[in-house]
């Protein structure tokens, strides 16, 4: 098991989106967490693990697949 935690992020692929929300207040980048599509050019958001980067097929895994790194714990 891993020694640090991470969290699943979602995350949209377009770069120019990623340096936008950037620029949000901590509260307005949550609510990204509740989004579907990228507000800023309609592609569906992407879940991500926060350590390694790698892509997620669920919200809901406890740990990541690729690194092991604990969620939310």
């Amino acid at each position: 098991m891993s020694e640090s935690t991470g969290s699943v992020d979602k995350i949209c692929q377009e770069t120019d989106c990623g340096e936008k929300m950037a620029e949000l207040s901590p509260e307005q980048r949550a609510l990204f967490k509740t989004f579907t599509y990228c507000p800023y050019c309609a592609e569906e958001m992407t879940l991500v693990c926060s350590r390694c980067h790698e892509h997620l097929t669920s919200a809901d895994f406890k740990y990541c697949p690729w690194c092991g790194v604990e969620f939310g714990a």
